[in-house]
């Protein structure tokens, strides 16, 4: 039945035309009356519309074909597959309202015709007009029970109306024609459950196990039921008869693995994990999958990060050209911050996929806390000349240029990457903090200042950059009063934190409130158990200031023991007076 339009199709294209058209044989119009002449006539017109129209249509003009379909239900408002096509047109316009108006007219002319019956039960479906669906599917049903599609879509739409035991009668008897299979006892159990009958719906399960007792995909379907109701000797008796009948199976070691895990047996969970990985046969994606689950449910777990390493180490051994799984094992490796080995990875990785930025971002931020400049300084030109657009590479550039003070390039870089930054006002401040850095180190305060300033626009609680700009500014002896309101907002930001409590003592020194300057200074020697040749110094002058000089000279000394110290600091020991 289905396939009688595409039948009358190809006969219109194989005739010609002109056939249709033809005038009554001579002498015709004597044979017969003029109304039937007529009809005969009207009858030829319509059928030259129909294959001008399906013409159209196959040309892919489905405009003119519209239109001409619609001359054709004119001219005979009885033709059923003209209102069809009229439907699937307008199914292709995406006039739902029109393909089921039109469909409905064809079928109802049509009855019969099991394609318009299955077109226009789908669309009811589609549109969630179930009750007109199933008007149409159970009839469809009742003519031919065998169909399988049209079976369960109906049971579909049962399902949708709540008439689950419905669906569940046409289940059974799809059963009683083919026997026990995995998709009707699945669809069965799933009505079970939602129906809140659980002992039915496990015996759906154990039946399905029963009549495939030497498949271990189904088995391992009926132990996670199990498990995930309770009945965890069953789930145990079912992996372990899995087990026998396929023992090279992984997945059976995955899923022991949580049965154990759910109990608290970590160590065996972690084994058969460990089991489950080594087999060649799992593939990787499944075990990233599994990793990724296992950690996120086991993170407060004591000692998961060695497992994990563990279980990584593996999946890196079997798959060593897998740059999902080598960037996964470098990150690891970097969390327990064994860094030259994530490094060694990552390298690979890069080998593997050269175009990925993530990873020369991941190498970058590593030799970063490597505190391998000089490689870092490579690393970045490198991910600059490969991601220009990309702002990251020439933050990298800049750190590694300051360590290494070539500060003209520190300030070339910020001013290059700050423009590529964006929605991002963290590293937009990071920026501008680290140019008013370098831009100090070339002794142009103005600049310094100037590049703070739109840090701290972008990032006003941000306790370095109010650090960094309070100290100068107190080396410059400008806006004391300033860069005293800066050094307590960086405290209270960051609190005994010895090189901000530095600052804050120094500026009360340069405003000459000394006994302050050396209770804030005392705290900076409790807190800094290495401090440095400038701080040392610092707590000498404070102390000269107060007119304790013999301990402001031992200072000055254990300041130049340290190195570094001020220019004048010779000077300030040999003669036992302060220089500023």
């Amino acid at each position: 039945m289905k396939y009688r339009n595409i039948i009358k199709i190809l006969l219109c294209i194989l005739i010609p035309a002109n056939i249709f058209a033809q005038d009554l044989p001579e002498g015709g119009e004597e044979l017969i009356s003029k109304e039937q002449a007529k009809l005969f006539k009207d009858s030829k017109r319509v059928e030259s519309l129909f294959f001008d129209a399906v013409k159209a249509k196959i040309t892919d003009n489905p405009g003119e074909a519209m239109h001409l379909f619609t001359q054709v239900t004119e001219m005979d408002p009885s033709h059923d597959a003209a209102w069809y096509e009229l439907g699937l047109l307008s199914y292709r316009l995406r006039d739902m309202d029109g393909a089921i108006r039109n469909i409905a007219k064809a079928y109802e002319l049509n009855p019969e015709n099991e394609w318009y019956s299955v077109t226009l039960a789908s669309l009811y479906s589609n549109s969630a007009r179930f009750e007109e669906a199933l008007v149409v599917y159970e009839k469809l049903y009742s003519k031919d029970p065998t169909d399988r599609t049209n079976a369960f879509e109906l049971s579909n739409i049962y399902i949708k109306l709540n008439k689950e035991d419905k669906a569940l009668d046409i289940y059974s008897t799809i059963e009683s024609r083919e026997g026990i299979n995995e998709e009707l006892s699945l669809r069965k159990h799933q009505i079970y459950l939602s129906q809140g009958k659980k002992k039915k719906a496990l015996e759906e399960l154990e039946k399905l196990a029963s009549a495939n007792e030497f498949d271990s995909r189904i088995q391992s379907i009926l132990a996670e039921y199990y498990m995930g109701n309770d009945m965890e000797e069953k789930a145990l008796q079912t992996y372990e008869k899995i087990l026998q009948i396929d023992p090279g199976n992984p997945y059976i070691n995955i899923s022991l693995a949580d049965f154990y895990r759910k109990q608290g047996k970590l160590d065996k969970a972690f084994q058969l994990l460990k089991a489950g990985f080594s087999n060649q046969t799992l593939d990787a994606p499944t075990k990233m999958q599994i990793l990724a689950t296992y950690y996120s449910q086991m993170e407060n777990y004591e000692g998961i990060e060695d497992d994990i390493s563990e279980l990584s180490a593996i999946l890196a051994e079997q798959h060593p050209l897998d740059p999902q799984i080598l960037g996964f094992r470098a990150q690891i490796l970097a969390s327990k911050e064994m860094y030259k080995e994530s490094l060694m990875v990552l390298k690979k990785v890069n080998e593997l996929d050269p175009g990925k930025y993530e990873n020369w971002d991941n190498m970058m931020r590593i030799t970063a806390i490597m505190e391998d400049y000089d490689s870092l300084l490579i690393l970045s030109n490198e991910a600059i000349e490969l991601f220009p657009v990309q702002p990251m590479p020439y933050y990298f550039n800049a750190v590694a240029n300051y360590m290494t003070k070539d500060y003209e390039n520190v300030v070339s870089a910020t001013n290059k990457g700050v423009k590529l930054v964006f929605n991002n006002n963290r590293l937009m401040a990071d920026f501008h903090s680290m140019a008013g850095d370098a831009y100090h180190q070339l002794d142009q305060d103005y600049e310094a200042f100037k590049s703070y300033e739109s840090a701290l626009r972008f990032n006003p609680d941000n306790p370095t950059v109010l650090n960094n700009y309070a100290y100068y500014l107190s080396e410059s002896g400008l806006s004391l009063d300033k860069a005293e309101q800066m050094a307590v907002k960086a405290n209270e930001l960051s609190p005994d934190n010895p090189t901000f409590l530095d600052t804050y003592a120094w500026i009360l020194y340069k405003k000459g409130n000394y006994t302050e300057a050396l209770n804030k200074m005392e705290n900076v020697m409790r807190l800094d158990k290495d401090p440095s040749a400038v701080v040392l110094e610092h707590y000498g002058d404070i102390l000269y200031k107060l007119n304790r000089i013999d301990d402001a000279k031992m200072w000055w000394e254990r300041a130049s023991e340290k190195g570094d110290g001020s220019d004048q600091l010779p000077s300030k020991i040999k003669d036992g007076k302060l220089y500023e």
